[in-house]
């Protein structure tokens, strides 16, 4: 590989005897694929007065597959002499040589030389003239073939080369008929060990292969895009004929190790890599590590994008050592000190040492260990170097905590790690303390220390799940109302909404224990009140908001009544989906249609004179302030909107989207459907659950007489069963 990146400098360097020279060396070592000798005859023909040695070149490099008798090498040789010196008076007699040698048993190859004007054609378009001779030489019986258009893979089954005509299965067209010349300029000829092929006549071994050789199936898919695409495009070809779905990760990974280890390919970085096949060395390992680190802007990136390449080749000896010396050379030249703490961890990681032993004697000797520490941004980074910081020394507990002030609960988790051990029980109650007593101001902390407490480590220290529900929910109001009302501080808010983020995290874990707790442990006014702080909460919504306001809702149902002392701005209304398109429609119908049209009809009633005597104006302007309160409402309403879903729906007791069964004292048998105000449809048994009928009967089980007071007479109804509306 080293001869030919030496060809390449000296074609660079315009060396006509070092170039001569290489490539006779070159021609010696038995060349078995000319595409490398053509790439560096292009390079070669670009340069200044380059052509006629390119041209030299390349007639010795036909002369040797000649002799070696590799007749269908030497083609496509003499056609790029044909593109780069056309003057050449014996290129035409050299293609037909060629031609001849490469096919001596096809009878057809005196008609397909004429046909493609190698015989016969114009000077000047030599050159397209053999490339259009080595497509028509690809389409024989036995040929594969693929149709880009939609038919897939096909194999030639008869050809005649008197009619110039020729019979192809395609997998979705079989026994197709095609014009010889047609098919080599329309159809993409395939190798049988081709991916596409395999996918077609053996699946079973097309896996096989692509488990036991992984580069040669990205080789064949970077064919097909000029030698280099993005890695969707390897991923599109190969699954799911060549690699599962499910195992894409896995073979993906194994495939990247050796083409970062292969000279010829080159991995870019990101998740969706660009890649590129040389069949020339292009970039050893060393290539690739440098590309990665100066693909990066910042030294948390590179450490990042070494750390990468380690997981991949971590068992090569070879490629390990490279990489430790690529972190030391960062260190040697890295300023920065939370910059350099990663990159001793990196390299400590890397080579195997005891990294953090290392830092901890580094750290001892800096003034500014805390700051340090604090000052790195990879929480993963962070985390080692204050593992580091506790080995400091009899300081090394103070020290962390100065870390740890500063809201970080990474250095957190450290200090819950270690100083039991160390014997300094003393120094992390007060840290608790400090955290239980200022949640407000350090909410990150405040986040780590609840999830400690639903999991029970803090030893002796219990909680009363809803106390500590609705503080989360103060504590996240708080924090997301000082996010936006905006500090200025960039850092601070961006804690702020990590801090947020956690919090939720804390609420939704797993299946919501905190949430489950709260509401077993809640009557009925402490049920709507939890649902109440929940709705008027700014920090959660959307899913997170659905999941924990369900878990009240399965214990509680009832808690979903309207509350007279709340206010409606922040009550939500459920409803179906289909009765919210219902409220949009009537929203944009006022809106866009009927007052548009009204406020014309103002016009019009205007221009009759005395506006105190104008009863047709006064009527349109009392119908404009009509239509605009009624749009109003609309849109408060649909704002609070929130689509029944039937995880929210109970079976065991009466709720939003319930199908109830009642039985009156009489015997009869009424069925209600309990949806919201859009939906209602009385004569379709459905009713708004914000009627007093409705709210009646929530949170009512299976059994239970409900009393309904309407107007003065008592109605008792009895609940015979519970079924979900959405889906019975």
């Amino acid at each position: 590989m080293a001869r030919w990146d030496d060809l390449k400098r000296a074609i660079h360097a315009k060396d006509t005897d070092g170039i001569e020279r290489i490539w006779f060396e070159l021609l010696e070592a038995d060349p078995q694929d000319p595409a490398p000798f053509l790439d560096l005859a292009e390079l070669q023909s670009r340069q200044t007065g380059g052509k006629r040695l390119a041209g030299s070149l390349l007639w010795l490099l036909v002369d040797a597959l000649k002799g070696k008798g590799r007749w269908s090498a030497a083609l496509p040789v003499v056609a790029k002499i044909a593109a780069v010196v056309p003057e050449e008076g014996n290129i035409r007699e050299a293609a037909i040589e060629a031609a001849r040698g490469a096919h001596p048993d096809r009878a057809d190859i005196d008609v397909l030389l004429e046909q493609s004007g190698v015989v016969g054609g114009a000077t000047e378009d030599l050159a397209e003239q053999i490339r259009t001779l080595e497509r028509l030489l690809l389409i024989q019986k036995g040929a594969w073939v693929f149709h880009k258009a939609g038919w897939g893979v096909g194999e030639v089954v008869e050809y005649d080369a008197d009619r110039a005509k020729c019979v192809i299965d395609f997998m979705e067209r079989p026994g197709h008929e095609m014009e010889i010349e047609a098919a080599a300029r329309l159809l993409e000829r395939l190798a049988p060990d081709d991916i596409r092929v395999q996918a077609t006549r053996d699946p079973k071994a097309l896996r096989k292969r692509a488990k036991e050789e992984p580069l040669e199936m990205m080789r064949q898919v970077l064919g097909r895009y000029n030698n280099r695409c993005p890695l969707r495009n390897v991923k599109e070809a190969l699954v799911p004929d060549a690699v599962a779905t499910s195992t894409w990760s896995t073979w993906w990974k194994e495939a990247k190790k050796h083409a970062l280890l292969d000279p010829r390919f080159v991995v870019g970085a990101g998740r969706d890599p660009r890649i590129e096949f040389h069949d020339i060395a292009q970039a050893d390992f060393q290539a690739q590590v440098d590309r990665a680190l100066k693909g990066q802007a910042t030294a948390a990136g590179r450490q990042k994008a070494v750390l990468e390449l380690f997981t991949i080749v971590r068992a090569d000896d070879e490629a390990k050592a490279l990489l430790v010396a690529a972190a030391q050379k960062e260190l040697d030249i890295t300023r920065r000190p939370g910059d350099r703490v990663g990159w001793v961890i990196v390299r400590g990681q890397i080579a195997g040492t005891d990294y953090v032993e290392a830092l901890a004697t580094a750290l001892s000797e800096a003034e500014d260990a805390a700051t340090i520490v604090a000052s790195i941004e990879d929480d993963k980074t962070r985390m080692d170097a204050a593992r580091a910081l506790v080995r400091t020394g009899e300081q090394g507990p103070e020290r962390l905590l100065a870390v740890i002030a500063d809201d970080d609960p990474v250095a957190a988790r450290v200090a819950g790690e270690t100083f039991s051990g160390l014997g300094r029980t003393d120094l992390f109650d007060e840290l608790l303390d400090r955290i239980e007593a200022r949640p407000g101001q350090l909410p990150n902390l405040y986040a780590w220390y609840c999830r400690g407490l639903v999991r029970e480590r803090w030893h002796e220290r219990t909680y009363e799940p809803i106390p500590l529900f609705q503080r989360i929910l103060k504590v996240m109001d708080a924090v997301e109302f000082r996010q936006r009302k905006g500090t200025g501080d960039r850092l601070s808010d961006s804690r702020d909404r990590q801090a947020v983020g956690r919090l939720i995290d804390l609420l939704t874990d797993k299946d919501c224990t905190l949430a489950r707790q709260a509401s077993k442990a809640a009557d009925k006014e402490q049920a709507r009140i939890l649902v109440k702080m929940l709705e008027q909460n700014r920090g959660i919504a959307g899913r997170a908001h659905e999941r924990v306001l369900e878990c009240i809702l399965r214990d509680h149902p009832s808690a979903m009544k309207e509350d007279a002392r709340a206010d409606d701005a922040l009550l939500r209304v459920y409803m179906t989906p289909e009765g919210m398109e219902r409220w949009r429609a009537d929203y944009n119908r006022i809106v866009n249609d009927e007052m548009p049209l009204n406020a014309r009809e103002i016009a019009r009633a205007r221009e009759f004179g005395d506006l105190s005597e104008n009863a047709e104006y006064h009527a349109a302007r009392e119908k404009q302030s009509l239509l605009q309160a009624k749009a109003d409402d609309l849109k408060s309403n649909l704002a609070r909107a929130v689509p029944i879903k039937p995880e929210i729906v109970r079976t065991d007791a009466v709720s939003v989207g319930s199908r109830v069964r009642l039985r009156e004292p009489s015997g009869e048998v009424l069925t209600y459907t309990l949806y919201g105000p859009p939906d209602a449809d009385v004569a379709a048994g459905i009713i708004n659950y914000q009627t007093p009928l409705g709210q009646a009967l929530m949170g009512q089980s299976p059994g239970a007489v409900v009393r309904l007071d309407v107007s003065g007479e008592v109605r008792e109804l009895e609940v015979l069963a519970i079924e979900n509306g959405l889906t019975a």
